[in-house]
Formats: C-alpha cells, sequence, structure tokens
C-alpha cells in the first residue's frame, strides 16, 4: 500500500474571476468546472470576495442521490488547514509563550527528544516553512492497524513521539531547502497543543472559529467529531469517480483535519482586512502572511497577487487565494479529488521531440526549466534549481504549431508555440509566467549527472511500462515506467487510483534477472526477479506484499 498525501504542494487556481464578476458569471464557471472536472454526483462551491461584497456559486450534488450542493456544504479542506495552524503560531508567538526561533525540543519531553536527537536544532520556523528537512510522512505511519480508506485515522500520538525518538540522521530531506512535509506542520500542530494546554481543535476555536463566527466549521480527528446538525450538509467525497471514506486525522491534525464550508471560508478570507476583525487575531493574521523563506509566510505561500494555498485529502480538493492588499479572494471546494486517471498523446511529436531548456522569472527569481519530448510524446520536465528529478506529462497534444503539456501531479500545464527551434508560451501553475525555451544539444552537465547516480546497470533491455497488483489480484494497481535517457536513465511509480503524478524512483539496480529500486519519499522498495516480459519479486512498505509486473510498450490503463 502506497503512503497517502494530504495534497499537492502546487497547484494552479481553478477559479480565476474578473474583479466585475457577477452572481450569473460565476454560476456559469461553477457549471463549467462542474461537468468538465467532475463525475455527475460531484459537486463544487465558489466563492468570490470583493473588498465587503461576497458572491457565492455553486454547482452538482453532495453526493449519489443527495440534495445539492450550495455555500453551506461541508467539505475536507485539507492541506489548507496548515495556513490555520500558521496563523495558531502566530497568535502563540505574539502572546509570547513561543518564538519562531525555538528549537522543537524546547516544547517536547526528554523522553521524546533527547538532546543528542538530530531534531534538536528544528525549529518552530522550519516547520512552519517545509525547511526542516523532515520527510512528507513519517516512516511508522503504515502498519496492521492502517485503513487504506483512513489512513491517518490509526495513527497516534503515541505513535508520532516514538517516530521522532528513533529518528536519524539519515531520515532528513535537505535541511534548510524547500520539502513540503505534512509531518512537520503536524508536529507542529501537535506542538502547539502543548505550548497552549489545549488540544487543537479548542485552541483553534478559541482564536479563529469563534470570534469569526466560523460556526459549520470543525476539526475531523475521530470518527465521532462530526455534529450531529452537520451530517446532511456533509458532501461524500469521490476519487476517480468513486465514494471515498472521510479522513479522520489525529495526532498529524494540524495539517488536514479542518472541515469547512464556502460561507465560512469567506469569513475566514474577509477577516484579513475587515476592520472588525479582533486586533489580536488580525495580528496574528498578518503575522502568518509576513514573508519570512523561500516566498512564505507560516504556511502560506507567496503568490504574484497574493497568498495561497490548496489542499486535498481521499476525496475532496480544495483551494484558496487571498490578496488583502486588494481586498480579494477565490475560494473553491469539491468533493471530486481526481476525474478517472487517463493518459493523452495526440499528435505527431517527431520535429520536436528531444531536449528543450528556457528560463522561468518567479518574482524575480530566476528558475532553469529543462524539458524532454519523446517522439511518442511523453513530455518530462525538470526544474534545474529544484528538485532535479523528472516530472511526467500525463497529457500533451502538439498541433504542428502548438504544444500543450499537463502536469498533474503539479497541477501544471505548459502551452508553447513551435516557430524556429522555438517553443515561446507560458507555464501556468497558481500563476501564469511567460516561457520561452530553445532546442539543446545535450542534457545539462548537473541533470546528467544526476540521472547517473540513480541508474546502476544496464536498462535498455527493460525500457517501457511494467504494471501489476500489490498484493496480487484486487491489489492496488500500479505502473512502473523505465526510461532511457541519453547515457543516463530515469524510472517512475504511478498509482493510478491514488494520485494522478508519479513518484520518483531514487535508485534502481540492475545485475543479470535481478531487480532492485527504492523510492525514498514513501519509503518504498522493490526487489524482483525479470524473466523475458515479466518481473515477479516483493514490495517493501510497512509489511512486504508480493508484485508482479508485466511489461508493456505504452502505458497501460487498469481493466
Amino acid at each position: 500500500m502506497m503512503k497517502p498525501l494530504i495534497g499537492q504542494v502546487l497547484v494552479a487556481l481553478f477559479l480565476a474571476c474578473s474583479a466585475q464578476a457577477n452572481e450569473n458569471e460565476l454560476t456559469e464557471r461553477a457549471k463549467r468546472y462542474q461537468e468538465g472536472k467532475l463525475q455527475p454526483d460531484e459537486g463544487v462551491a465558489m466563492a468570490l470576495l470583493e473588498g465587503d461584497e461576497t458572491t457565492f456559486a455553486a454547482a452538482g450534488r453532495l453526493g449519489k442521490d443527495r440534495d445539492l450542493v450550495d455555500e453551506n456544504t461541508l467539505f475536507e479542506i485539507g492541506s489548507i488547514t496548515k495556513v490555520f495552524t500558521g496563523i495558531l503560531l502566530a497568535d502563540q508567538v505574539q502572546r509570547g509563550k513561543a518564538s519562531l526561533d525555538d528549537p522543537i525540543a524546547k516544547h517536547l519531553p526528554d523522553s521524546v527528544l533527547p538532546k543528542d536527537s538530530p531534531l534538536a536544532s528544528v525549529t518552530l520556523l522550519d516547520l512552519a516553512t517545509h525547511t526542516s528537512g523532515l520527510p512528507r510522512l513519517p516512516g511508522n505511519l503504515e502498519s496492521e492497524d492502517l485503513d487504506p480508506g483512513d489512513p491517518y485515522a490509526n495513527y497516534s500520538v503515541d505513535d508520532l513521539h516514538e517516530y521522532l525518538k528513533n529518528f536519524q540522521e539519515t531520515d532528513f530531506e535537505e535541511r534548510g531547502k524547500q520539502s513540503y512535509s505534512n509531518l512537520g506542520v503536524g508536529l507542529l500542530g501537535h506542538i502547539l497543543e502543548r505550548i497552549s494546554g489545549m488540544p487543537y481543535e479548542a485552541l483553534l476555536t478559541k482564536t479563529i472559529l469563534a470570534p469569526l463566527e466560523m460556526d459549520s466549521t470543525f476539526v475531523q480527528r475521530a470518527k465521532g467529531d462530526l455534529p450531529k446538525k452537520s451530517a446532511g450538509r456533509f458532501a461524500t467525497g469521490h476519487s476517480e469517480g468513486r465514494e471515498t471514506s472521510h479522513w479522520h486525522i489525529d495526532a498529524l491534525c494540524g495539517a488536514g483535519a479542518i472541515v469547512s464550508s464556502a460561507a465560512d471560508m469567506a469569513k475566514f478570507a474577509t477577516a484579513h482586512w475587515n476592520e472588525s476583525t479582533p486586533t489580536e487575531l488580525r495580528a496574528a493574521m498578518d503575522l502568518a502572511m509576513r514573508e519570512t523563506r523561500n516566498d512564505m509566510g507560516l504556511a502560506w505561500f507567496h503568490g504574484d497577487k497574493g497568498y495561497w494555498h490548496n489542499g486535498g485529502t481521499g476525496g475532496f480538493r480544495s483551494e484558496l487565494k487571498i490578496s488583502p492588499e486588494n481586498r480579494t479572494a477565490e475560494i473553491m471546494l469539491t468533493n471530486g479529488a481526481e476525474p478517472p486517471q487517463s493518459t493523452k498523446v495526440e499528435g505527431d511529436f517527431k520535429k520536436i521531440s528531444g531536449f528543450w531548456s528556457g528560463t522561468l522569472n518567479a518574482n524575480g527569481v530566476e528558475l532553469r526549466q529543462f524539458l524532454r519530448i519523446s517522439e511518442s510524446g511523453q513530455v518530462v520536465l525538470h526544474s534545474l534549481d529544484q528538485a532535479l528529478q523528472g516530472i511526467p506529462s500525463t497529457s500533451a497534444t502538439f498541433d504542428g504549431s502548438t504544444l500543450t503539456a499537463e502536469f498533474p501531479g503539479i497541477r501544471a500545464k505548459f502551452t508553447g508555440k513551435f516557430a524556429d527551434d522555438l517553443l515561446a508560451g507560458e507555464f501556468e501553475q497558481g500563476v501564469t509566467l511567460p516561457l520561452s525555451l530553445k532546442r539543446a544539444e545535450q542534457l545539462p552537465p548537473k541533470l546528467s549527472e544526476f540521472l547517473k547516480q540513480r541508474i546502476d546497470g544496464d536498462i535498455s533491455t527493460i525500457n517501457g511500462f511494467w504494471s501489476g497488483m500489490i498484493g496480487g489480484k484486487g491489489g492496488l494497481f500500479v505502473i512502473l515506467q523505465i526510461e532511457s535517457v541519453a547515457d543516463a536513465g530515469e524510472a517512475w511509480l504511478y498509482s493510478p487510483t491514488q494520485m494522478p503524478g508519479a513518484l520518483s524512483v531514487d535508485q534502481l539496480k540492475i545485475e543479470g534477472r535481478q531487480l532492485e529500486l527504492k523510492i525514498e519519499t514513501v519509503h518504498g522498495s522493490y526487489e524482483a526477479e525479470i524473466d523475458g516480459k515479466t518481473m515477479e519479486g516483493t514490495w517493501s512498505q510497512g509489511a512486504p506484499m508480493p508484485l508482479k509486473l508485466k511489461w508493456s510498450k505504452s502505458r497501460p490503463e487498469q481493466k
């Protein structure tokens, strides 16, 4: 079983309304989104805020044979919870109960975090800005008690303490660099409980929910947390058109456990510029939005026109964008996590196949981008100044003049017109930025060396797609893609029913008929014996499970 995610780091905000949008226009946008992105039993609620005016729109249903969605429908908001956690931290700092530079060891028992722990120097600011080096999820999340449909429900504070107690230096990602961590902000929520002496949900209610009269919003830690009065308004989650369980997040609740409505989220957004917001809360909100590191506040991401965050749980997606300076905000909540996944490749890519390079200018920061385009139509994106691993497209079209490639794993899209060995266009991901790519003759040395370090052995005989079920028939469908690149290579693992993107394989070794691979982000590994067009072995991520894969030239769909 692959480890679940609470949302993604980067996202394109689908709601893009003009400042003069009226209710009819917003309703039409909601209708188009529901019809184009969601299934018939799924719905969307949107809100547009301009100064003192709030416009709501909705389309679709709470679930099969259920009522229509409206602004009072309840959705899991996933990682937008982190923004609330950032404000709670700011409030404790304003009250003098904590400092952003406090090491986390100051607020945890010695029995959990001894003085010689590699975590001793991690600070509260590190946790709030995803620069702690902590992995995305704790390595002991998966156990015999894991419920795949509700993966955080049985992860307790004792489990979290046990993980921290046994943490090793080698468990760190890169310290100081931004690496999105649900574990980090979940731990921050737990530490705030200890600082305040209150459960997270009580602290949230006292600090934010009650002052703003967000009466429908609650924290879903356990199955009994849903207020009876709210049961009829809580939407049914969906992923790939199938109903999902609601998620209950206990020890890591600060990372993604809030349930809210468009109406309540509008109150939250307005409070960032409303004169009636209590002074203490407004000061905490301002501190949380203040840039600290890497274009981030305390859990807020900084964009070119404001501040944003997104969220996702097993069956829900959420998006929030606020500009206090302009007194505007945009909100979108849906109970459809992902559409049925399929790949789409259309066109003849031969004349644009090869390597392409260019530079994005994001708020004055130059980020070098590198694209690999195959004759078969797969586009792979590398951000040379961020994570070097390739992000493969799942949709690419080329009509002879315009290339469009979508990267749902990071909710990004590139569109470029081809002329004279130049692809000139735009890169969309939260904001739209110009991006022009020129042909490149070879891989950049830094990228070439990176890819060589990840592959050990000759993979030319196993290039292609390998698919099968973890655990055998009825298990989790996965696809392993292996690709030679110049004199190096790269591999990814897809789990189409869990996420739209791919997990990059950190190490792949082939020796004779034996294959070994590791994926550090989910603490997973696979060892198998290759026999022609099949490989059979064991997937290890917690309890070992059998996994037999069959080869195909093109990416297969799940039957």
